[in-house]
């Protein structure tokens, strides 16, 4: 069975500022609290980081020891204002099992920018796999759908907060 979710949503402003506000500013709307960040319940700094090589990686930096670093998985695409892709691996799930994957779209449309977010590879987790939380796959494909909605409300809402602060001209 192929396990994958989509999401998509709307958000008011270009593919650009969209796509810069997902990835600069992805700290300040990621949803809070151990279900969501990497690094659990330590306080930290959602971000993506940069490697010597030029590398990109999805990642938390704990605030009080910046060398302590999670990484959810490597930038596969980088597509400033047309698609974000990268790797996700569960940071408590055992390194054995493989990486999923995460691809954005950002489309414009007229004013506003179509997000379209698709989560793959999640039938290849195993039964014990700790995101599942001991669900199938009929129940864990909702669950994971409502996890990126989550976060991509957030997004919206991050948007919005910031069109809010712009004013009129």
């Amino acid at each position: 069975m192929s396990a994958k979710t989509f999401v998509a949503l709307r958000v008011d402003c270009d593919a650009q500022t969209a796509f810069d506000v997902f990835t600069n500013e992805i700290d300040l709307w990621w949803k809070q609290g151990p279900r969501n960040r990497l690094i659990g319940n330590r306080p930290g700094v959602m971000q993506f980081g940069e490697r010597d090589n030029g590398t990109r990686f999805l990642q938390e930096v704990d605030k009080r020891r910046p060398d302590f670093v999670v990484e959810a998985g490597k930038v596969i695409h980088w597509d400033p204002a047309k698609r974000l892709a990268f790797e996700w691996r569960w940071p408590t799930a055992d390194r054995k099992e493989p990486v999923t994957h995460v691809d954005i779209r950002f489309a414009q449309s007229g004013d506003a920018t179509r997000l379209t977010l698709t989560h793959s590879g999640l039938e290849a987790l195993s039964a014990a796999h700790p995101a599942r939380n001991g669900l199938n796959d009929n129940r864990f494909k909702p669950m994971m759908t409502h996890y990126w909605q989550a976060h991509l409300v957030s997004l919206r809402n991050r948007i919005k907060q910031l069109s809010a602060h712009e004013g009129p001209a």
